[in-house]
């Protein structure tokens, strides 16, 4: 008995010892989350007015600029939910409007994804919390959709807090929970029209779990039913209350603007159903294949084996994981509309997913050699994953080669806007005309919005109007007449690349691999500019 029993000192021995291992597990886990948190801090405000403002993000910085003040803002499901103009508008106002800042809120959100992310070890574990943070950091899709000024890094950010809300109401429910959930939700509709497809994802779940519950009395989904349904009615209420609080608050502009409510319910999804047949962005169904399989190797890889582990342990809160991964990717392979920065989305559950996956293989190989060898394989994977996303989120954002770049205004726009700048300074030009003309306006409206004298028209290509100091024409129709006393260059308004999937080989893709060379030719829309020359010039 006296070998089973330990004495006094040896359990004193081993209390220390266990206690000595924790501290250094939490101090781990602390340094780990730290490092990651600030890693997300530097690649997502790095650099970040280095690209031109893109068309969308033009039109989304001129209504945050309407908004700053507090200016109704009626939905309109073409430009999304109307909260994050209320948000930008408040760092243009206050802060500037830059490129950079323009973008600030959309590198914030990024920020505060990253962090979550990081303290979540209760549902990802010490291991798995801190990598699938720093997986999210360094993801190139992530990155470059959370460095770009539109709603989507917002959303991003939204319905990750969606996800973590409902994985831990799966294991120990609250009413918490339920309460937030009502208010992420609408917050997501208050954003982007995406909401729609990750609400049928989340359907799917529950509509899986219930059966499972019915059919297996002794099955997680039973107990996840029962602790749920324990709650009560009034956390459920309180959560629906506070949905229609939320949503009627942001879509009405404060109550200012009472045909929002049903603008906001309906409005959206009648939009996005009559825009599937259009297609927008012209890609294949396999497009956001395409994309992870460029750029996501290692994201993709830890959720293989987070999907491995959930079926192996039947975990629920990975089942949830798993079903909002492979139901938002089948949604969004099947919609019409597709665009590199939609790519996101199925990939914030698969972030998580990842992590558990991660946290699988730390506890399956708890010997140091071992770990170290997994250690140095996933550093060596996550500095090439880093070199790949920093191009197109950082250094070579304007570069349609990239997949991820999508239509993208050139780097020459910043060029001539500062030039057209520079001469109302002098004095050298008080008017200009824009040429609308192939939509040609964007970005121009926002980059010259501080200018004077600025006109936007429809112009003929063959008669340029008179008395203007400088005019960018649109090059859609050929050359244009140059009036006498002008000089001309033609520069490229926006660039992008539309890959022939039908003519590609082997070679060709290893190519793009290596040298970003693509098989198929990039194009541009192009204008010209077109300034009055100075007398004796």
């Amino acid at each position: 008995m006296s070998t089973l029993i330990p004495d006094e000192h040896t359990a004193e021995v081993t209390s220390t010892s266990s206690g000595a291992a924790t501290s250094a597990s939490h101090r781990r886990y602390s340094l780990w989350t730290l490092s990651a948190i600030a890693l997300s801090v530097v690649l997502h405000l790095w650099r970040l007015g280095l690209r031109p403002l893109a068309h969308d993000e033009a039109i989304d910085a001129n209504f945050s600029w309407q908004a700053r003040a507090g200016a109704i803002m009626r939905y309109d499901p073409v430009y999304h939910g109307p909260l994050r103009f209320y948000l930008e508008g408040f760092v243009l106002r206050f802060l500037g409007t830059t490129p950079g800042w323009t973008r600030l809120v959309a590198a914030l959100a990024g920020i505060t994804a990253t962090i979550i992310i990081a303290r979540s070890a209760r549902t990802l574990g010490r291991v798995g919390a801190p990598v699938a943070a720093l997986v999210f950091v360094i993801s190139p899709t992530v990155l470059t959709v959370t460095r770009t000024g539109r709603e989507d890094s917002l959303v991003v950010l939204v319905s990750l807090g969606l996800l973590l809300v409902v994985a831990r109401a799966l294991v120990e429910p609250r009413a918490s929970h339920l309460v937030a959930a009502g208010a992420l939700l609408a917050t997501s509709f208050a954003l982007k029209e995406t909401t729609f497809l990750f609400g049928f994802s989340a359907l799917c779940f529950i509509v899986g779990m219930l059966v499972r519950a019915a059919l297996a009395p002794d099955s997680e989904s039973r107990r996840a039913v029962k602790r749920l349904t324990a709650l009560g009615r009034q956390p459920w209420m309180w959560s629906v209350t506070i949905f229609v609080l939320v949503f009627l608050f942001v879509f009405t502009s404060a109550f200012r603007y009472a045909h929002g409510f049903s603008s906001g319910l309906f409005d959206g999804v009648r939009y996005w159903w009559s825009q599937h047949e259009v297609r927008r962005g012209s890609q294949r169904w396999f497009f956001y294949g395409t994309i992870y399989a460029a750029y996501e190797w290692l994201l993709l890889g830890l959720a293989a084996i987070g999907l491995y582990v959930t079926v192996r342990r039947r975990s629920l809160v990975g089942a949830w994981f798993a079903t909002m991964t492979i139901a938002q990717f089948v949604l969004y392979s099947w919609a019409g509309e597709k665009f590199a920065w939609l790519a996101v989305h199925p990939l914030v559950p698969a972030v998580l997913l990842g992590g558990l996956g991660a946290q699988a293989i730390a506890e399956r190989y708890a010997a140091t050699a071992q770990r170290q060898l997994i250690g140095v394989a996933f550093a060596l994977v996550a500095i090439g994953t880093v070199f790949v996303a920093v191009r197109p989120a950082i250094t070579d954002g304007a570069d349609p080669r990239e997949l991820l770049v999508t239509v993208q205004s050139s780097t020459d726009v910043p060029a001539i806007a500062d030039r057209l700048a520079a001469g109302q300074r002098d004095g050298t030009i008080t008017s200009i005309l824009i040429d609308q003309r192939d939509g040609g306006s964007w970005p121009w409206a926002w980059y010259l919005h501080s200018l004077r004298g600025v006109a936007y028209v429809t112009a003929d290509s063959a008669a340029l109007p008179a008395g203007y100091d400088a005019m960018i024409i649109s090059a859609a129709e050929g050359p244009v007449a140059v009036p006498a006393g002008y000089t001309a260059e033609r520069f490229a308004l926006r660039r992008w690349w539309l890959p022939d999937y039908d003519h590609i080989g082997v070679g060709d893709i290893a190519r793009w691999f290596a040298t970003r060379e693509t098989w198929s030719p990039t194009a541009s829309s192009d204008q010209y500019l077109l300034i009055r020359k100075r007398p004796g010039g």
